[in-house]
């Protein structure tokens, strides 16, 4: 029985549109289980040639592609990418050549327990609790973050199923979203091709109007009232220092009796933190040929490891610095310097928190002005526990950079 003030439950097997999601990304995610498919280095997007594959198996074709086009230009594979990754269902790993590929982890089976309801409604969690909106946009022009959209959700919320809403120039910030939704068959999107003219660039999407769905009105509702935005992003909770993030309540609940002929009663389950005991061997490098090596117990913290960086480099601690765990420089999966006043502290977490794997690598930059980037990789994770093991530098290779070079005064 649905909750007092939801339309009436809807049948969710006659819903044709959702059942074709459902089936592209099970497509998605069985293609990239059988194959090596490779990724960017930098980007992570998934190689061309593979992109063109997956997208002529889709149901919902992307259509203006060729096979040079990149991840951005299939929009429904950038955002199965994205619920994949973010939901532990693929995860990178080193193939031969040194190469990155995306490989299946053993959460795909459990996913795959789930019935189309609950693979439905998992989805919808994943996409509004575990991406990062930011990293959800595949158009250059749009500034798309939590707060935006939590604002333009009240556009919906007294619009009816089957009625034309049209979107005003701050709303087409969020047309990423949008175009999501319609995917997810929460609404049919009109593209406003008359501002897409105005701009050079071939691969942009600009919402003129929406159309809420019978199934989008209810969903709609609900995530306004009952899954705000700004409580549930796990990633927008960390940018205010929140770590280690739980919740009282499952996701789907409120989504109970939402469709009268299947049943909702699990998801995937949250990944709790695990922490992993031990002794960490890290290998710092600033380039190939200039690198130390550092050990360092899970008790200690990633400022530990900040400051055992600054002494094998013979730095001056003089600067501010973050981690990127994900090595793209700049993004939120960070962990910042104590003095910075945004995201997660540095020494607030402690190495065996954080779920490394043995050849991991994430980025450290220290001082922001000059940017020294340093990539770190877990050599070695020993399961032997050292009573108040401080850290060392066991190996180091290479010419010390200068901080500081003594340039000539001489004009």
């Amino acid at each position: 029985m649905v909750k007092e003030g939801y339309l009436d439950n809807m049948n969710f097997k006659s819903n044709e549109k959702i059942k074709k999601f459902l089936s592209d990304f099970d497509k998605f995610i069985d293609y990239i289980s059988t194959k090596d498919v490779t990724i960017g280095k930098a980007t992570k997007y998934i190689s061309k040639k593979y992109l063109f594959e997956i997208n002529e198996i889709m149901s919902t074709k992307q259509q203006d592609v060729t096979a040079n086009s990149t991840q951005p230009s299939y929009p429904m594979i950038y955002l199965f990418y994205r619920l994949a990754v973010e939901s532990k269902l693929l995860s990178e790993a080193k193939i031969k050549g040194g190469r990155l590929a995306l490989k299946p982890t053993e959460r795909i089976e459990m996913f795959k327990r789930l019935n189309e309801v609950e693979k439905y409604i998992c989805l919808l969690e994943i996409l509004w609790v575990d991406c990062d909106f930011e990293k959800l946009e595949f158009q250059s022009y749009n500034d798309l973050n939590v707060l935006k959209v939590v604002i333009n959700m009240d556009m919906f919320m007294r619009k009816k199923a089957n009625k034309r809403i049209l979107v005003n120039e701050f709303s087409r910030d969020i047309s990423t979203i949008l175009l999501y939704f319609s995917y997810f068959g929460i609404m049919d999107v009109l593209e406003d091709a008359e501002v897409k003219s105005k701009y050079s660039i071939s691969k942009i999407f600009f919402v003129k109007e929406v159309i809420l769905t019978s199934v989008g009105e209810n969903i709609i509702k609900i995530l306004d009232e009952k899954r705000n935005l700004a409580e549930w992003n796990i990633s927008h909770r960390k940018e205010y220092g929140e770590f280690n993030i739980e919740f009282d309540e499952e996701f789907f609940v409120p989504f109970k009796g939402i469709f009268e002929d299947v049943e909702l009663e699990k998801t995937l389950p949250r990944r709790k933190i695990k922490f992993k005991d031990g002794i960490y061997t890290f290998k710092v490098s600033l380039d190939k040929g200039t690198w130390s090596k550092i050990q360092l117990s899970a008790h200690g913290t990633l400022h530990d490891l900040h400051n055992l960086i600054q002494e094998a480099f013979e730095f001056d601690n003089d600067h501010m610095y973050s981690f990127f765990m994900d090595g793209i420089p700049w993004s939120k999966n960070s962990f910042k310097c104590p003095y910075d006043d945004e995201g997660i502290s540095a020494d607030e977490v402690e190495i065996g928190e954080l779920e490394l794997i043995k050849k991991q690598n994430f980025l450290y930059i220290f001082d922001f002005g000059e940017d020294w980037r340093f990539n770190v990789e877990v050599l070695v994770i020993k399961k032997e526990v050292i009573e108040e093991f401080q850290g060392e530098i066991i190996e180091s290779k290479g010419d010390l950079p200068q901080q500081y070079p003594d340039y000539d005064d001489e004009w």
